[in-house]
């Protein structure tokens, strides 16, 4: 009995066991989890993904003209010129100038003086004709070149109608800063204001608006004695202006005249070039009247203000009426706001080589 106790104890004491020690296992040098290399590579590669989907969406949530070239590339239009944003074109895109250690330079400001004897106040509009040696300027003077070469033996566009999709995008702007860089070149220009609603040219030249384009439509026929006393001169030698006259809520009506493509071809007669400027053109018909009549029409796309919808709806319209489209202008443009390719063409290659050699050159 004392042997069968003594084997049923030891047979208790031993449990049954499949698992038997292979090799004794080494404590690990780095903890199993987290896997930082792992988790780096994937966080990389997640957040380049959410990078790439973001500007896919900020690009097709901004749908306005941002650079040179996009307004060609949806438009299919020539670009005649980009103008670049006056504050941001005003220090360090100041290259064209005479250098201060010579005897003979003189400001870049130059004073306009209306006929009266007064002196207008520095403004956009007459940028190229105040401030001669800036970038603006000759931006301006840039557009004004794609204009005159853009006729073949001769035959370039001498009535020109610039407009916008939309208000607030520097039609006026243009518009004068075009005719003072045309009379510069020793050309007769006439600037007609043809926003009959709104009217701006005679403020910016310092001429009263009395009488002007209004009256000479409401006229049965082109009165020679009437064109001569409302076509006058400005400050400028060689630009002459044709001011709208009182504003007035039945212009569409009055530029429906049947005379209106007789004064037209007078003008043409009279100045080497004529530009005319009107309202936008998707809320008022203005300008698409007179585009039939004119030799082109030019488009005016303000940088981060007109988008893609405004501009290809305008000239869709154009194109229905079967006016001439001479191309497009870039206005308001700011450089350091672009691919470094912009900027860095000002800075690097014009402006700093010009101020290392002779020095700064103030406004």
């Amino acid at each position: 009995m004392l042997q069968h106790v003594k084997e049923s104890g030891i047979a208790a004491a031993l449990k049954a066991s499949n698992v038997r020690v292979v090799d004794a296992a080494a404590p690990p040098k780095s903890p199993y989890k987290p896997n930082v290399p792992m988790n780096a590579g994937l966080g990389l590669l997640a957040g380049a993904f959410l990078g790439v989907a973001f500007v896919i969406m900020l690009e097709r949530a901004d749908r306005t003209f941002q650079a040179p070239g996009d307004a060609p590339f949806w438009m299919d239009l020539p670009e005649l010129g980009v103008i670049p944003n006056e504050k941001a074109a005003s220090r360090r895109l100041y290259y064209y100038g005479r250098p201060k250690a010579l005897p003979e330079a003189t400001e870049a400001a130059t004073p306009a003086i209306t006929t009266a004897g007064e002196k207008l106040p520095p403004r956009l509009e007459l940028i190229t004709l105040q401030r001669k040696p800036s970038m603006v300027a000759e931006a301006f003077r840039t557009v004004l070149t794609s204009v005159l070469f853009s006729g073949e033996n001769g035959s370039r566009p001498r009535v020109l109608v610039v407009t916008s999709s939309g208000p607030s995008e520097g039609k006026t702007t243009v518009c004068c800063n075009l005719a003072i860089a045309m009379a510069e070149i020793g050309r007769r220009v006439l600037l007609v204001d043809a926003d009959l609603r709104k009217p701006r040219v005679h403020a910016v030249f310092g001429l009263d608006n009395d009488r002007g384009l209004v009256d000479v439509l409401k006229s049965r026929s082109v009165d020679e004695g009437m064109l001569a006393d409302l076509v006058r001169e400005t400050c400028l030698s060689g630009l002459f202006a044709l001011t709208s006259g009182a504003p007035t809520s039945a212009a569409a009506n009055l530029l429906f005249a049947t005379h209106m493509p007789e004064l037209l071809s007078r003008f043409k007669k009279d100045f080497d070039m004529v530009l005319i400027d009107t309202p936008p053109m998707l809320q008022m018909p203005d300008a698409r009247v007179l585009g039939r009549m004119a030799d082109a029409v030019v488009l005016v796309n303000r940088a981060g203000h007109t988008t893609r919808d405004a501009a290809l709806a305008a000239q869709q319209r154009l194109v229905e009426d079967e006016s001439r489209i001479l191309g497009t202008i870039l206005n308001d443009w700011n450089p350091k706001t672009s691919p470094n390719g912009y900027y860095g063409y000002y800075k690097g290659h014009y402006y700093d080589r010009y101020r290392s050699h002779y020095g700064d050159v103030k406004n």
